[in-house]
């Protein structure tokens, strides 16, 4: 992801978590489910390494395949050295351990800015570095460094996909809540149609979190979060019919949406459009296998690190990490290194990134009208659950 353009300043103070947004006045919350910290916890810790290996395991085959996907499904490890910093996932860990530190979900734009500041020059690219260039040489403050005006890759980019998951994860049940502050991250970097995608996809991780159905169904659910006049809405269709008017063609499937979104619409090749339609097809084709999941988005091309990330959280999550260290040849240490954010430790364990998940998580559901109880003795939570509305309508 590399580029860069220029200015026009404009200061935006960041608003309170759920402060009223378009839909909030009519928002209904009118379910609860129950869930132990240790089951939810499972699965944030099986969404966050799903992600660590999707995204790394993915680097060989970022930009490999473009015009044609690979001629056949790739094996690949479990990042048997352990996992490090990369941009599909030191963005959100970043944001999630200020947010953790200083007790706030939504981390005062002021406050982002100073954090990039002191974070984010190295392992950046694209929308997120022009934003990191606006902070630095002209002291501009987020929404205003992901504007069209001031970002113009930011129309387009990738990154409010790959630097949103974890929002989803942290919101089980309220996609609503999981939409508003993926969008409130994703502003940083990117404006139009990329808000759209944020709202997706931390809507539909949201609703994987505590919902069984099946993953086309909860995709179709997701779609409530987008604005019906948006190309995310489109894109998710023509992913789902390519899907089912080729259940056993993957490849055919991919090039229909290849054709379209990026041959024939001209959509860039680090857009939303064109990877998001990657993501949807590995879903539905890996139909709840992990590992085949991460093979076709890993197969399917194009930008395949941040693709197979984003699959791998939806399904890690849904099938947790008790069950993902089962799996035939799983042998990742937990253990994480950090080269490129220096206010972070240097080293971690994956286990406590997702302790780290798990806190942020609990003062989500807290916050959104939920409550600490006890399920047959252990520790859990009753989530007041959401239906997926648009929280921030298409603004081109």
């Amino acid at each position: 992801m590399k580029r860069i353009t220029l200015i026009l300043l404009t200061v935006f103070l960041a608003i309170p978590l759920f402060a009223q947004s378009n839909s909030s006045k009519k928002e209904k919350r009118n379910t609860t489910v129950e869930i132990t910290r240790k089951a939810l916890l499972d699965k944030l810790y099986g969404g966050w390494v799903g992600m660590l290996i999707g995204g790394l395991e993915g680097l060989p085959y970022e930009w490999k395949y473009y015009d044609e996907p690979r001629d056949s499904l790739p094996t690949f490890g479990y990042i048997s050295k352990g996992a490090r910093t990369d941009d599909d996932n030191d963005f959100e860990l970043t944001h999630l351990y200020f947010m953790d530190k200083e007790n706030v979900l939504k981390l005062p734009y002021t406050r982002v800015a100073e954090i990039w500041k002191a974070n984010m020059h190295k392992g950046i690219w694209g929308a997120n570095k022009r934003a990191c260039v606006l902070m630095d040489s002209l002291g501009m403050i987020p929404p205003a460094t992901g504007s069209f005006e001031n970002n113009p890759i930011g129309h387009y980019n990738l990154s409010a996909q790959f630097c949103t998951e974890a929002y989803g994860m942290i919101s089980p049940g309220m996609p609503n809540t999981a939409a508003e502050i993926g969008a409130y991250y994703a502003h940083i970097s990117v404006c139009c149609e990329p808000i759209q995608a944020a709202q997706f996809w931390t809507s539909l991780i949201s609703l994987n979190m505590i919902d069984n159905s099946p993953i086309e169904k909860l995709i179709e659910k997701a779609l409530q979060s987008v604005d019906p006049k948006s190309v995310m809405n489109e894109l998710t269709k023509d992913a789902i019919a390519a899907y089912k008017n080729n259940p056993n063609n993957w490849k055919a499937a991919r090039q229909l949406i290849y054709n379209k979104w990026l041959k024939d619409r001209k959509w860039n090749a680090n857009s939303t459009p064109t990877n998001g339609g990657m993501v949807i097809l590995s879903l539905l084709y890996g139909n709840g296998d992990f590992y085949k999941t991460l093979q076709y988005a890993m197969a399917f091309g194009i930008d395949a690190d941040c693709n197979a990330a984003t699959a791998g959280v939806i399904v890690g999550s849904k099938i947790g990490f008790k069950n993902m260290s089962k799996l035939p040849g799983f042998n990742m240490p937990d253990y994480y290194v950090n080269k490129t954010r220096p206010q972070l430790p240097a080293e971690m364990k994956i286990s406590e990134q997702a302790e780290l998940l798990m806190r942020v998580c609990e003062k989500v559901i807290l916050e959104s009208g939920g409550k600490k109880i006890k399920i047959k003795g252990k520790e859990g939570y009753i989530i007041s659950t959401q239906q997926p509305m648009i929280v921030e309508k298409l603004n081109q």
